[in-house]
């Protein structure tokens, strides 16, 4: 994806434009309640992206609602956490970390998301570790059991 300096502007016209999407940026930071999530992946051109946002103050007053999409707040901060994403992007920012395997030390473990919730999987040593509610476990293992066995990406 292109960014602020691939187009190549004298310099202080470059300074104004970064310091606009700071602006931007700090709005969205505000705006999300000053949470900027804990970013895996963000791949605009390939619409993958998986990021932790801390919404633990949502959910403290509703423990029942499980963080679940549904919750308006935390689609809100979620949205904006997206539109964080995107004005990195412009600025050149480096977005998304590799997830070492805490079992073999392997670099890039795979996280991804499943029903209400998330797992992460290393390839190399096919350790796995699902993180999500038990009244949907069941649901959860079983779907990441079926996409794990039939993604060739993820078993080899």
């Amino acid at each position: 994806m292109k960014t602020l300096k691939d187009l190549k502007l004298r310099k202080k016209t470059e300074q104004k434009v970064s310091e606009w999407l700071n602006e931007w940026l700090e709005l969205f930071v505000k705006q999300a309640d000053g949470k900027q999530g804990n970013i895996i992946r963000a791949d605009f051109a390939n619409n993958d992206f998986f990021f932790f946002t801390d919404c633990k103050d949502i959910v403290n007053k509703d423990p029942e609602d499980k963080a679940e999409e549904t919750n308006l707040k935390i689609r809100s901060r979620k949205r904006k956490v997206v539109l964080q994403l995107f004005v990195k992007t412009l600025l050149g920012e480096k977005l998304g970390r590799k997830s070492p395997c805490t079992h073999c030390g392997f670099e890039d473990r795979k996280v991804r998301m499943m029903y209400n919730g998330h797992y992460v999987f290393c390839p190399h040593c096919g350790y796995l570790v699902v993180n999500g509610y038990i009244n949907t476990m069941k649901e959860s293992i079983e779907g990441v059991l079926k996409e794990l066995g039939n993604d060739e990406k993820n078993t080899e």
